[in-house]
């Protein structure tokens, strides 16, 4: 099912404080705090893999309600806030971003060692820094690849980090003079270690531990396309369009984009 489109998925979320409110007082007499929470969590994951990214997060309203120390609870919220405030704007989008940060930092301080408390840290500020004007973005930057650094060292096999370490690279490596001399200002220069090499090395990683995952290949077409790489651009682009849209609830988005990118290359090449 595809995802509600972003005005529906953000007015339903006004109807999120009635929806934990009716299944807390549904609950059982007897079952536990951790069991409403976990059901809660199965329940949103349910409905996040069918695109319903608002239910979804109503759904992981319910489980911080019922148990807000719960590590998995605040990893799902904080991915489904990023995700949400993608398709948001103005004052509500910044809400959402600015939850999904604190609800990922509140996930990495309670499992420090877990690398999707980091993972959806990175993910979250990533997302924060994309809309931010240079100064901004750049204040960011070493936070991102920290966390996303942190996550790699804990699990070297996690696709997500490798694909925000890459975005990382393309962002800082991309800097014009303007943005290089305000990180001279801001950061006393720009973070060392940038390249569009690593950006593409990291995303074949990211592509090779997750093969259907679409974001990926967009956003490696998308690098390729940055490097004049035409016919590389193209083959990622086309493999992002055609394959299923079920690897993120944000999928057919991610496919519009790609063939938009897709009508704006050279025809040959």
């Amino acid at each position: 099912m595809a995802p509600q489109n972003g005005f529906h998925a953000i007015s339903r979320l006004a109807l999120a404080a009635l929806l934990v409110t009716l299944a807390l007082l549904s609950t059982p007499p007897g079952v536990s705090v951790a069991s409403g929470a976990t059901e809660a969590i199965a329940h949103g994951d349910e409905l996040y893999a069918k695109g319903r990214l608002a239910d979804a997060y109503a759904q992981y309203q319910v489980a911080l309600q019922a148990d807000p120390a719960d590590f998995h609870a605040l990893c799902r919220m904080s991915r489904a806030e990023s995700e949400l405030g993608e398709d948001a704007a103005g004052e509500e989008r910044r809400r959402l971003i600015a939850a999904a940060v604190e609800h990922a930092r509140a996930a990495v301080r309670i499992s420090p060692d877990s690398a999707q408390g980091h993972v959806w840290l990175s993910v979250a500020l990533g997302r924060q820094a994309l809309k931010e004007g240079p100064k901004g973005k750049l204040a960011l930057a070493r936070e991102i690849k920290s966390e996303a650094d942190r996550a790699l060292a804990l699990d070297p096999n996690n696709a997500r980090a490798y694909h925000v370490r890459a975005v990382w690279n393309r962002e800082v490596a991309s800097l014009n003079f303007f943005e290089r001399a305000a990180a001279n200002t801001v950061l006393g220069g720009v973070p060392a270690g940038a390249s569009m090499d690593n950006a593409v090395r990291d995303l074949e990683k990211a592509i090779s531990l997750e093969p259907v995952y679409v974001n990926h290949h967009l956003e490696l077409g998308r690098t390729f396309r940055m490097l004049k790489r035409w016919g590389d651009a193209r083959r990622e682009l086309e493999k992002a369009i055609a394959l299923p849209p079920t690897s993120n609830s944000r999928d057919p988005k991610f496919q519009d984009e790609a063939r938009e990118l897709l009508s704006h290359l050279p025809k040959k090449g």
